[in-house]
């Protein structure tokens, strides 16, 4: 019994040793973190005022509402029927999965750190850190660039809201005023508007404005719906497919349109109950699902009505000598503004925490509240100045728009999965095939995105219509002589 077992301690320290001598496999290491609920990193959120689940879909539905949702049916003028059905779908459904893999590995990096929050360049540095070696002195890199993709996203985005209003609302106005008052000055009385909302620090109290402004937008589609749905031509009266050098039209239009992912992290930073963020039936895809259902269903209707005759936006297709046709025009145009303070806001959340240390050092004075609301200000000054001082706004946004956007929403989120969970990509590495496809299809929509972009600039510089509308429509005709 004893020369047993002692024999069997020596074969087992024999082994022991061998396999010390023998050089060790590379672990492939956790898919998730072991979830402790004793460790839960989200009950070391200090909160003041938290977000309800249902204030957050408020919120993330607010943020991929907006101009976008109006001008599907032109990106489905320049795709076609079937190319535009499917295609929406499609791109609805990967911009989608990429907000979500953002969120998963961002609650993936808090269990396994125990970071109660982070913002989506925090994400991107400590998975940066933590991965192969290669990445690790791209962190801080990667962190910069998004954070100042996401500064001129909010910037941009503020700045093009300004004008769409102003010029709405001066359409109106001149209309039944028979008066010809410059867009500027309609500018500078918006952004008075906006100055105001935008001093607002509180997601809870904004959570009202985001409501009041998807109903008004709701009821804008309602009021499109309604004219589009009067005398609906056949299906066979509208082009299937279209030339494939419209395409990167069609491609800008809908990324930018269903992207919100800018304002994805502040939301969930910002939840009473973020573990409700993820889920098959819970914010994220609730909102998403809502979302892509009713832009689609805007633009294949809104192209079966007005065909090759729709606008950049269609609302512009609404008769003009109709009061409800018009105050459709009135209730978008409170609704972007209502929106504003949102975008603002995330601007602000991803920038200020970074500046006020710096401030502090040297300015201790306004390193706190009166410090912030000075930069909310001169924030807001930026985007009035860009607004009033360059004609053709949506030509040079749309470039920043359609390479941030395009980065931010496909490309990053993609990159930052891979790199969470590297060690173990799944069977046959499904997860590395899969995003190294999203990162290609993020390529081909920066390269048509930007390309979209030029020939807004090439409009411009030929003497066509500043404004969206009239632009977007030089923009098809351009883009047909061209090709």
């Amino acid at each position: 019994m004893r020369f047993g077992r002692r024999h069997k301690d020596s074969a087992s320290s024999a082994s022991s040793a061998e396999a010390a001598l023998t050089p060790a496999r590379p672990r492939r290491e956790y898919k998730n973190a072991i979830r402790d609920p004793e460790k839960n990193p989200f009950l070391q959120r200090n909160l003041a005022n938290p977000t309800t689940d249902l204030e957050t879909l408020i919120h993330l539905a607010k943020g991929s509402f907006g101009t976008g949702v109006f001008a599907i049916p032109f990106a489905f003028a320049n795709a076609g029927l079937v190319t535009g059905l499917v295609g929406s779908l499609v791109i609805g459904f990967i911009c989608s999965h990429c907000v979500h893999i953002l969120v998963k590995s961002a609650h993936e990096l808090y269990w396994r750190h125990n970071i109660p929050a982070l913002n989506f360049g925090g994400i991107a540095e400590v998975a940066f850190r933590e991965g192969p070696e290669k990445t690790k002195k791209l962190a801080v890199v990667i962190k910069i660039i998004i954070q100042c993709f996401i500064m001129i996203i909010a910037i941009g985005v503020c700045s093009i809201f300004l004008v769409f209003v102003a010029s709405n609302i001066a359409q109106v106005i001149n209309f039944y005023t028979d008066s010809n008052i410059d867009i500027k000055l309609y500018i500078l009385m918006v952004a008075v508007v906006a100055t105001a909302l935008a001093m607002i620090r509180d997601l809870r109290v904004l959570a009202p404005f985001s409501l009041l402004s998807n109903i008004l937008v709701m009821a804008s589609v309602v009021i499109v719906f309604i004219y589009i749905f009067d005398d609906l031509p056949s299906i066979n009266e509208r082009e299937a497919f279209m030339p494939a050098a419209r395409l990167p039209i069609f491609f800008s239009i809908i990324v930018y349109s269903l992207e919100g992912i800018n304002v994805v992290m502040p939301l969930e930073n910002n939840m009473k109950t973020p573990n409700n963020f993820l889920g098959r039936f819970n914010v994220l895809n609730t909102a998403l699902t809502m979302i892509v259902c009713l832009f689609t269903m805007v633009g294949f209707f809104g192209y079966l009505k007005y065909g090759e005759e729709t606008e950049g936006s269609i609302s512009l297709n609404l008769p003009e000598d109709q009061i409800l046709a018009q105050s459709s025009k009135i209730m978008l145009s409170v609704a972007i503004l209502l929106s504003h303070p949102l975008q603002f806001y995330c601007g602000v959340e991803f920038s200020w925490p970074k500046l006020a240390p710096m401030i502090g050092r040297k300015f201790p004075r306004f390193s706190g509240l009166l410090g912030e609301y000075i930069y909310r200000l001169c924030l807001i000054l930026i985007t009035v100045i860009i607004a009033v001082g360059i004609p053709n706004l949506g030509a040079l946004i749309g470039i920043g728009g359609s390479v941030c956007l395009s980065t931010l929403g496909l490309m990053f989120p993609t990159t930052i999965e891979t790199i969470v969970y590297w060690k173990n990509w799944g069977k046959w590495n499904w997860m590395l095939w899969k995003n190294i496809l999203i990162f290609l299809f993020g390529m081909l929509v920066f390269i048509t995105g930007f390309a979209g972009s030029i020939l807004q600039l090439i409009v411009s510089f030929q003497g066509g219509d500043p404004e969206e509308g009239s632009l977007l429509s030089n923009l098809k005709q351009l883009s047909d002589s061209l090709f």
